[in-house]
């Protein structure tokens, strides 16, 4: 069998890694991959995001089975366009995309089916321009969200009116998300514990990956702006049988059932972000991927055999249950000046394995260039801690970071605490 992973980052050397451990005897591709997965197959220099181009490179290379790994390509139909061709592609509809390439859609959706969600309004640009959303009306503490897709950066918390402006300066004026922030969401502000579920689904069936819980600030005890994501790790202490229950009842069930009832069925990865509110588990986000760096620590801990479990759900079919055990912590390694300007180019330096019983680097933002391994993003690497509890996998995470030198590196020193 021969396997494509879409996209460059930590998650797609983490998926790659996973399928190939599982099934050694399938060639793989990345596209367009990193210095990481190199070491696992093929990269390919193709755009990832135009589904005819992958098309054609999945027919001129006899491709098997394609696993998306970031929401963009799934949000431009790259599942309908490879179906159409008779290739199997692990991954929701454009249509069922639209769960996280609009959150208004997914607001909407959620209204429908009576998903517990924070109460809201959606604006447009042009209520802005026209003075229908004023911002000096907005009451504060507020989330306000950009409705399109914008790499987990479009999301302000505004705690004071002038939190506000500059969310609504960032979104409309400067134009930082194009027309992904055409339109927004503007939503209550929802105190509580957060949590990332993890479901694998198949024609709307669904089967429980895990839970996780990830860092987007940049700096430690939460500080600083938000970010793709600084580090993770699973299983979390109140990820709960009694939550996870609470929301498949009033959360998945539902949102499948409504999708059902709209024609639309989901295949792939389903990614809720939950905020435990008041001992209820609110919807903060639908998303129709693994995480990253959430799948960098969720994969590793899967025990079941991934590579059937994707192949069987692409077929209609899913296993009664998905195991895990271990615990895993993921410390994102970043470039000096991320999320905003950064230098590339930079030198990384690994001393030892980058693999063992007790720690995995997933590369992110990495390329070689010359024979060395050099920066090519924000988010460079991916330090992944194992062990039996969170202690043990945060203190291999830590102690092999020791081994990573590459100027003006940054991560945060709090994960897991």
């Amino acid at each position: 069998m021969r396997i494509l992973v879409l996209g460059s980052g930590g998650r797609e050397h983490a998926i790659g890694w996973k399928l190939k451990k599982d099934y050694k005897e399938a060639e793989f591709f990345f596209a367009p991959g990193n210095a990481g997965t190199e070491k696992l197959g093929l990269n390919l220099s193709i755009n990832p995001n135009d589904p005819y181009e992958v098309a054609s490179v999945c027919s001129e290379l006899k491709i098997d089975l394609v696993f998306p790994g970031p929401e963009n390509p799934l949000s431009y139909g790259v599942k309908d366009i490879l179906e159409k061709e008779g290739k199997m592609c692990f991954g929701p509809s454009q249509s069922a995309a639209q769960l996280e390439a609009s959150k208004s859609f997914a607001k909407k959706i959620m209204e429908e089916a009576r998903i517990p969600t924070a109460p809201f309004k959606i604006y447009t640009l042009d209520d802005f321009k026209s003075g229908k959303l004023n911002p000096e009306k907005i009451k504060t503490p507020i989330v306000i969200k950009a409705s399109g897709l914008c790499a987990g950066k479009g999301t302000f918390v505004c705690k004071a009116s002038t939190d506000v402006q500059t969310a609504l300066e960032k979104i409309f004026i400067k134009r930082e998300f194009g027309d992904q922030g055409n339109e927004i969401i503007v939503e209550e502000f929802l105190e509580g514990e957060e949590i990332s579920y993890f479901a694998l689904c198949s024609n709307n069936e669904f089967r429980f990956i895990g839970f996780a819980r990830d860092y987007k600030r940049l700096m430690d005890n939460d500080q600083g702006p938000n970010t793709g994501g600084m580090g993770a790790y699973t299983p979390v202490e109140y990820g709960t049988e009694e939550l996870r229950n609470k929301i498949e009842k009033y959360i998945v069930s539902p949102l499948m059932e409504e999708l059902h009832r709209r024609k639309i069925l989901y295949t792939g990865i389903l990614y809720i972000g939950i905020m435990i509110h008041k001992n209820t588990p609110y919807v903060l986000e639908f998303n129709v991927r693994l995480g990253d760096p959430e799948a960098q620590v969720i994969l590793p801990c899967i025990k079941d055999n991934f590579a059937d479990i994707v192949i069987q759900a692409s077929e209609g079919k899913l296993p009664q249950r998905i195991n895990s055990e271990g615990s895993a912590l993921c410390i994102v390694m970043a470039s000096q000046g991320y999320p905003d300007k950064y230098k590339k180019g930079v030198e990384i330096k690994i001393k030892g394995e980058e693999e063992s019983d007790e720690f995995i680097i997933f590369h992110a933002g990495t390329k070689r260039d010359n024979g060395k391994i050099v920066s090519s993003g924000g988010r460079v690497l991916n330090v992944v801690g194992l062990g039996k509890t969170k202690y043990e996998a945060k203190l291999n995470a830590y102690n092999k970071i020791k081994d990573i030198n590459f100027e003006g590196a940054h991560f945060r020193k709090d994960i897991g605490s």
